[in-house]
């Protein structure tokens, strides 16, 4: 997590501002690490791997998995790609933040809406915006998120 954390700080590097930093799922958890050494102006979260210390997790192991293994086949044009066997271990025993910035948005669909949505933006204090009708793979696909995170962003 730490270096997927120091990839994306680092390609923030020498981005104009004002800038959002916006995440999905474990890149939620991403963001939200990088956020506390790029404090982007705002940050929108959506359905963010929660943060914390969860003793459930597993020993961390080298080597890659495949995400349709772990989670089910993606939908028609979402590219599966391998990711960090060790990284999963990490937020699956989970990954303290202590803070994320005051303007930050956390959206969910259905399928999260407590874990990943309303609890993430109780715990900090943070805008929170739940689409109906949406699953996981909706917020990042569906027009009307795109659309309500702007909406929140001009303000």
């Amino acid at each position: 997590m730490w270096n997927y954390e120091a990839v994306a700080t680092r390609a923030c590097d020498g981005v104009e501002r004002p800038f959002a930093l916006l995440g999905w799922s474990m890149g939620g958890l991403v963001a939200m690490l990088a956020a506390r050494r790029i404090e982007p102006d705002a940050l929108v979260l959506l359905e963010p791997s929660p943060p914390g210390d969860r003793p459930d997790g597993e020993a961390p192991q080298e080597g890659l998995y495949d995400p349709e293994e772990a989670y089910g086949p993606f939908p028609d044009g979402m590219r599966a790609r391998p990711e960090s066997r060790y990284a999963r271990a990490e937020r699956e025993g989970g990954i303290p933040v202590a803070g994320v910035p005051e303007r930050t948005l956390v959206v969910s669909g259905d399928e999260f809406a407590e874990e990943r949505g309303a609890a993430v933006a109780r715990r900090y204090g943070a805008d929170e915006l739940h689409i109906p009708g949406t699953d996981h793979w909706g917020l990042v696909q569906d027009e009307r998120v795109r659309a309500a995170i702007a909406d929140w962003l001009a303000r």
